[in-house]
Order: C-alpha cells, then structure tokens, then sequence
C-alpha cells in the first residue's frame, strides 16, 4: 500500500472513529453535556497553546531550559488534538499532557531514532580489546 492511499485510509478511519466516540458520549451524556464537553476541551487545548507560546517566546529571548524540544513538540500536538473537534482526538491529547505519557512517547522515539549500522557488533567492556597494528619495515629496493 502506497503512503497516499495509506494516509487516505488512516483519516478515513480517523473520521469514522471520531463519529462513534461523539454518538457514544450524546448517548452518555446528553446532547447540551456534550457540547459543554467539547468546548471545555477546546477552551483547555486554546489555554494550553497560549501558554506554549509564551515558552516559546521565553526560549528565543535566551533563556534555554535544555533539550526541551521532543516534549514541547509533544505538548503542542497534544493542544493542537484538544482543539481539534471530537472525543478520540480530546482523549489523546489529554494523554499527551501527562508528563509520564510524553516520556514514554518520547523514548521510543529515539529509541526508532537510532540506526544502527549492520557492521556494528555490540559488545560488552571485558569482551574486546584494543589491537594496534605493527608497522612493516620499509621495503629494501629491488626486493619483490
């Protein structure tokens, strides 16, 4: 399956996905909760941009906090899925705003992250040891 057809499918399914968590919280909770329920997610994700953005604007002016990236990236795309309409995106970004969710996230990324070279032997310290080649003795000429 191509990458087209495959992202065509996954926001196919996305869609479908968001319909039946919206038909599942009305019959839970009601039509006016539901609502109340969406805006209030929405209104959390808009908060949580607004204060990403002074971060953010807090990092540019020079005060760095250390490799942060990875995880505001995260905390973006967790307001980012708050915003967006429906209660299958709300759950996941709710999820990304726990920090313990973000680091676990955030692990196995870097563990996908890491290519390892397939000439590359991973050995333990007493399993190797260093070996320095002799030089030869120059060639005396006419000498085959």
């Amino acid at each position: 399956m191509n990458r087209s057809k495959f992202l065509g499918f996954a926001i196919g399914a996305w869609i479908v996905v968001e319909i039946l968590a919206f038909t599942l919280v009305i019959k839970s909770l009601g039509v006016l909760a539901t609502v109340a329920l969406g805006l209030g997610t929405t209104a959390l994700g808009l908060a949580d941009v607004k204060r990403l953005l002074s971060y953010w604007r807090e990092r540019r002016s020079g005060a760095n906090r250390g490799g942060a990236t990875l995880d505001g990236a995260m905390q973006a795309l967790g307001a980012l899925l708050l915003i967006l309409p429906g209660f299958a995106s709300d759950f996941v970004g709710l999820a990304l705003k726990s920090p313990s969710v973000r680091e676990s996230v955030a692990r196995r990324i870097r563990e996908r992250g890491k290519a390892k070279d397939p000439r590359t032997i991973d050995l333990e310290p007493g399993e190797w040891k260093v070996v320095t080649r002799k030089r030869r003795a120059p060639r005396k000429a006419g000498a085959k």
